[in-house]
């Protein structure tokens, strides 16, 4: 079976349902030079309705889900929706057939497979060609055995999942890089309303952060922007950098008509950036 590859990275759907993690994902991708793909079942499952709605929406649950189609149609997106042509279609197909119980550790069978989220998910990555997928699931997805039976079965020198905790981190190793780590978590983290920082406001914001990210499955990642605040030479310069980004930002300019958009329970496309 041949797999197609080259075509970057892309994130499962618990990377870009909630505030701190896409703000941080996607800032990510925009300063790589790249948009950040969303797959087919990703972009299902941010728009459709819970299977279980009660029997009153809210706006602002309904103004989550509207969000999404608005901002991933706009012209200045900073997404990219993914399209499965004719072949990638049938290769998804194919690839489906190849996934193993164990693969899914909560499945009872394996005809359960094939209509799974997750696995959907994963078939539509290899099938268009994504060099990775970024999920914090570990729990209904095992990475091992799907890492393992990427490189067995289809023949890849690399798996397919990772976490971003280990993303994060292996993009931003060590000096440069993790001084870069640390502008841009604060960067997506910037309050809308302030165009600087002072150590004392950028350490509560930090804290603030690396909160909501341990409790998202990404201490490592916490605990490295904890260490390199604590011992950076020229704080001041990163929160500079960090500001600029901030102001700079295409994605964090359509985070913050989003937020406006679930404040208010409602949508309004012309307040996008043009």
């Amino acid at each position: 079976m041949d797999i197609p590859s080259g075509r970057g990275i892309t994130f499962d759907t618990n990377m870009l349902a909630r505030p701190t993690q896409r703000r941080l994902m996607t800032l990510w991708c925009e300063l790589a030079g790249v948009r950040t793909a969303v797959l087919p079942q990703v972009m299902l499952e941010l728009t459709a309705a819970p299977p279980f709605q009660p029997p009153a929406v809210t706006p602002s649950a309904h103004a989550q889900r509207a969000a999404w189609a608005e901002i991933v149609q706009a012209p200045k997106s900073p997404f990219e929706l993914v399209v499965l042509d004719a072949p990638a279609q049938a290769l998804f197909g194919s690839i489906l057939m190849e996934f193993t119980l164990p693969c899914f550790p909560l499945l009872n069978n394996v005809d359960e497979i094939a209509t799974h989220p997750d696995a959907i998910v994963l078939a539509q990555g290899l099938a268009t060609g994504m060099d990775v997928v970024v999920s914090n699931n570990m729990r209904s997805i095992d990475h091992f055995e799907i890492n393992g039976l990427v490189r067995q079965t289809f023949g890849r020198n690399t798996g397919l999942l990772v976490t971003a905790d280990d993303a994060l981190l292996e993009a931003h190793p060590c000096g440069e890089g993790a001084r870069a780590l640390l502008a841009m978590a604060l960067a997506s983290a910037w309050p809308n309303d302030a165009r600087s920082m002072a150590l004392d406001d950028a350490e509560t914001v930090l804290r603030s952060l690396c909160e909501r990210l341990e409790g998202a499955t990404m201490p490592h990642t916490a605990a490295r922007l904890r260490s390199r605040f604590a011992t950076d030479r020229d704080l001041p310069s990163v929160l500079r950098e960090a500001g600029e980004i901030a102001a700079a930002s295409n994605a964090l300019r359509h985070e913050r008509v989003r937020t406006a958009w679930v404040k208010r329970g409602e949508v309004d496309a012309s307040e996008l950036p043009g």
